[in-house]
């Protein structure tokens, strides 16, 4: 039934108002018919009674039978459409003696007929042929008879000395009557749905009007996120404008609470940054200090030596750390501010190229088109992200194993590692802050894969992480290409 319903709130209206004509109309189309039916019916029987009164009237005023009005036996002989006819068995000495009565007072008219039935069998029929199955009623009042297949309304009545007296009219012509009436409903009715369907339906529109600019004006704040937009309240229905009132409310309601989430992420940000900032001198003078300490340093015990050690690489974690808050601080800082087109093969070529010169023992591929494709945005931004997609793949694939780097014509970067890759379950998890895998190995503070993330959403892609087809790690991005790439199958090595 739920198929049936139509899913636009236009042609919901539309269909309920024909609907309701459509009921509306059948309702009366069945009322006016069975109404004129009836009347129709009324009017034959008035007319049928009334022809039987006058005619049952006539005889006992001329005494009835026997002697019924003359006795003129001629009468009863004559033939014509309109005269009175005899059986065939009243002429064999089965004839009263009494005889019948003229033409003119028997004869109902077209379409109906007129028969005294005497005692004997004998009939006198004036009007339209009586059908020879007819029965020769013994009962008194209004009935319907069929006979010949046609249906026929008898008014009946007793004369004296037994003698039967029926006013017969055919229903046909009030059937045919109703079949016209019927048709005409029909092509009313049609005509009104369809008059009822174009009329709302311009009707709808035209109600709904509002409800369209409401809806055009979330979509643009849908697309644009520009929450300072307004709903035009006051020019539709009243319902449509309390509507409106509640959208511009929760509009006003989200942009006050996104003005406060940004200026917190903006205090964040700048925090990080001026943290970074002031850290790094420190903690790069700090880890020069320990390292001349310790190279320097004669006769310490080993305790001592292996503290020096411990905290250098302290140092250098503390140092490593301020530069990824910073990173992640610069790719949630929204689209680059000065956005450039780069070659994302470029780029690849000279991520890998590095990542060979940090891990010499991995074996690094990249699989990309001599040039191209161009992509919009900020170099060193795209080269972190590429950096930190690299270097996860190096710590935590498999030891001495390979790193394939895939750059498509479409704006597609993946790295894939052969590894033991993340659980499907963690890999959402593990984009966020400080969140490593659970079978993660080697160094690592878990913002890696949080800064690819970053970066990626900065220039309108987003990180993926799936399977790779040597059973370890991928992670893709597809971003925007800003022009058309001339890719060549080429690869480089």
């Amino acid at each position: 039934m739920r198929r049936l319903i139509p899913r636009s709130l236009a042609a919901r209206i539309t269909l309920l108002a024909v609907t309701a004509v459509g009921v509306a109309l059948a309702i009366v189309g069945v009322s006016v018919l069975v109404g004129v039916s009836r009347a129709d019916r009324r009017a034959l029987d008035r007319d049928l009674g009334r022809q039987a009164d006058r005619i049952a009237q006539l005889a006992e005023r001329r005494g009835g039978p026997p002697g019924l009005f003359d006795h003129d036996d001629a009468a009863r002989l004559r033939q014509g459409p309109s005269a009175s006819t005899v059986d065939p068995a009243a002429r064999d000495g089965g004839a009263p003696p009494f005889g019948g009565p003229p033409p003119e007072v028997l004869d109902p008219g077209a379409d109906r007929f007129s028969r005294v039935v005497y005692p004997d069998g004998s009939a006198v029929v004036a009007g339209a042929g009586v059908p020879t199955d007819f029965p020769k009623l013994s009962t008194v009042g209004l009935v319907t008879v069929t006979a010949s297949g046609e249906r026929w309304r008898v008014a009946a009545r007793r004369l004296r000395g037994g003698v039967a007296l029926q006013v017969a009219g055919r229903l046909a012509p009030l059937d045919e009557r109703t079949d016209r009436l019927r048709l005409v409903m029909l092509l009313a009715l049609a005509a009104g749905l369809l008059g009822t369907g174009i009329a709302a339906a311009s009707l709808v529109r035209v109600a709904l009007r509002p409800l369209g600019r409401l809806r055009g004006t979330a979509a643009e704040v849908a697309q644009t996120a520009d929450l300072s937009r307004r709903v035009a309240v006051g020019d539709g229905p009243v319902e449509i404008d309390a509507l409106a009132m509640d959208v511009n409310a929760m509009l006003a309601r989200l942009e006050t609470s996104a003005e406060q989430r940004e200026t917190a992420l903006q205090s964040a940000r700048r925090f990080a940054a001026d943290a970074g900032h002031e850290l790094r001198t420190p903690l790069t003078s700090l880890k020069a200090n320990l390292d001349t300490v310790a190279h320097q340093a004669t006769g310490l015990d080993g305790d001592t030596r292996a503290a020096l050690t411990a905290s250098a690489g302290d140092a250098q974690r503390l140092q490593a750390l301020v530069e990824q808050l910073q990173a992640l601080a610069r790719g949630e800082a929204g689209p680059p501010a000065a956005a450039e087109l780069v070659d994302l093969s470029e780029l690849a070529d000279a991520a890998v190229i590095a990542l060979r010169v940090r891990h010499p023992e991995v074996t690094a591929e990249l699989r990309a088109p001599q040039t191209g494709p161009m992509v919009s945005g900020d170099p060193e931004s795209l080269r972190m992200l590429l950096d930190n997609l690299l270097e996860n793949a190096a710590v935590h694939g498999r030891e001495r194993g390979t790193i394939i780097t895939t750059v498509s014509a479409g704006g597609d970067l993946a790295v894939a590692d052969d590894g033991p890759g993340i659980a499907p379950y963690e890999r959402a998890r593990v984009l966020e802050r400080f969140v490593r895998g659970a079978d993660a190995r080697g160094p690592g503070t878990g913002l890696g894969l949080a800064i690819a993330a970053a970066q990626a959403a900065r220039h309108g892609g987003v990180l993926v992480l799936g399977d790779a087809d040597g059973g370890g790690l991928r992670a893709s991005v597809a971003l925007p290409v800003a022009s058309p790439a001339r890719p060549a199958p080429a690869a480089r090595g």
